[in-house]
């Protein structure tokens, strides 16, 4: 079929054309358009591939369950006049025959000659575009290599390897192995049951229920990633990462975009660099690593690390344990099963519910721990320390702050300086404290019943306590040696510059 379209131009073209455009110096001219069809049909051999190596137009390739390889090509040409325009036409060819063990599909377009463009002379204006349409059998291997258009691969049940450039991949409802590439423009992968390996760049990348593993490597673009059934691989910069619905483990390496998580059932790994990480609902552990960007999580089922700066990190329910290290930037965590380990600097650190010990090490921020359920250690500096609900010891060291630890059910040792203590101990059983601090107040509170053998020493300040007490040695106002009860369990205190009190529980 052909047929023509003459059509008068002022001024340059606006707008984009699809293939290749020549324009000379030429204030007005005439366009004609000229268009015919290619059709051919060749039944594929056993065992035999399908190649398909295209520009400068769209593909279209769909697949059935015969053995016929079905190929229909619209061209279209627009020149200066008819006659330039139909020779044009006339010169482009689609070939297609076999080679070695492929049936090959090839659009060939007229070479540059020297006496003009394509043999023409005087041409100021010309373009040219073939697009493609390709019925092939399902079970076929694929190869196709495309640029300057879109390609749509629909169907295909074997393994693919597709190309493009400058236009649009989309791959819907495939089987076997896939690899695809593109720049310049999007990728789109909806259903593939097997693997699927994913090259772009400047173009985003949008993949959903593919059975097998997905691989991405991708930048300055967006990757969006649904229910991929064993997990993948996604390399990306510039650009946000989202990945739902795993099924296996995931590895992230991302920059300059936000990384989100959810629903992996299998191990995480995510590496950001000046980005946001969020991650919620993982069954195995989760490492966890970013700059300049806030990390939040939720649910984590096995070991949780988080490694950042700059950034905070902020999260809930860690299967086992969690280690933290950061900077500049709070800490809040709860809901440890076991034990968590935080190391911050210039970090407010919270953390509750850890059903095993915590240690936790900042500096200028407060540090505040609820209900932990093994040894608390707490290493800051130039910060307050608030603790409550201790089920076992509790080692505090700080300075220009002060400690506050209520209801310690084990033994306490705090080292301050320049910040008040106080003290809140549980149960009838010995609990050795040892406290030090200087330019401030030191109040212990103990059970009614309790037995301690008191040794305590101030400057300028006085000692005072709410229990009769078997004073040995000399009798001072800053110096005392003495037992509570029956003593037996040590505690010692000692003050510079402050007062200490040894008070009953529950008294003001």
């Amino acid at each position: 079929m052909r047929n023509r379209r003459n059509n008068i131009v002022f001024g340059p073209i606006v707008g984009p054309i699809i293939g290749m455009t020549l324009l000379l110096a030429a204030p007005a001219f005439a366009r004609e358009e000229y268009s015919r069809s290619f059709d051919k049909t060749v039944t594929l051999a056993n065992g035999q591939s399908v190649r398909v190596e295209h520009r400068m137009g769209n593909v279209n390739l769909r697949t059935h369950a015969g053995r016929d390889v079905v190929v229909h090509a619209s061209i279209r040409v627009s020149a200066s006049n008819d006659a330039d325009a139909k020779r044009l036409s006339d010169q482009i060819r689609i070939e297609v025959a076999p080679a070695g063990s492929a049936l090959v599909i090839r659009t060939e377009y007229p070479k540059e000659e020297h006496d003009g463009f394509f043999g023409f002379h005087g041409l100021s204006y010309l373009s040219y575009s073939v697009n493609l349409n390709v019925s092939m059998p399902e079970t076929a291997p694929l190869e196709l290599h495309n640029s300057f258009g879109s390609v749509t691969v629909e169907d295909l049940k074997a393994n693919g390897d597709i190309t493009n450039a400058n236009g649009k991949l989309t791959f819907r409802n495939g089987r076997g192995t896939q690899r695809l590439e593109d720049q310049f423009a999007a990728v789109e992968v909806t259903g593939n049951k097997g693997d699927v390996e994913i090259r772009n760049s400047n173009g985003s990348v949008d993949v959903s229920d593919v059975t097998g593993i997905v691989n991405v490597k991708n930048r300055f673009a967006n990757v969006t990633i649904s229910n991929p059934g064993r997990g993948g691989t996604i390399v990306n910069g510039n650009g946000a990462v989202q990945v739902t619905g795993a099924g296996g483990d995931v590895r992230i390496t991302n920059s300059f975009g936000k990384v989100t998580v959810s629903g992996v059932k299998g191990n995480l790994v995510v590496g950001n660099g000046n980005g946001e990480v969020e991650a919620n609902s993982v069954t195995g552990s989760a490492e966890l690593n970013t700059s300049f960007g806030t990390v939040r999580f939720g649910d984590i089922g096995k070991v949780l690390s988080v490694r950042a700066t700059n950034s905070a990190v902020i999260g809930r329910k860690v299967g086992e344990s969690a280690t933290i290290e950061n900077s500049f930037g709070r800490v809040d965590i709860s809901d440890v099963h076991k034990g968590i380990r935080i190391v911050g600097g210039n970090s407010p650190i919270t953390v509750a519910d850890v059903g095993e010990e915590a240690s936790l090490k900042t500096s200028f921020g407060l540090v505040t721990a609820d209900r932990v359920g093994g040894v608390l250690t707490v290493e800051s500096s130039n910060a307050a320390v608030k603790a409550s609900g201790i089920r076992n010891s509790a080692n505090v060291k700080t300075s220009f702050g002060a400690v506050l630890l209520d209801g310690v059910a084990g033994s306490v040792d705090v080292d301050n300086q320049n910040g008040g203590v106080e003290v809140s101990l549980q149960g009838q059983a010995c609990r050795p404290v040892g406290i030090r601090t200087s330019f401030s107040a030191v109040r212990v509170r103990v059970p009614d019943n309790a037995s301690y053998a008191v040794a305590a020493k101030t400057s300028f300040g006085k000692i005072h306590s709410d229990f009769p007490m078997t004073i040995s040695g000399d009798i001072s106002s800053d110096s005392l040696n003495g037992n509570i009860g029956g003593g037996g369990c040590p505690m010692r205190l000692n003050d510079n510059n402050g007062s200490i009190e040894i008070l009953k529980n529950g008294k003001g």
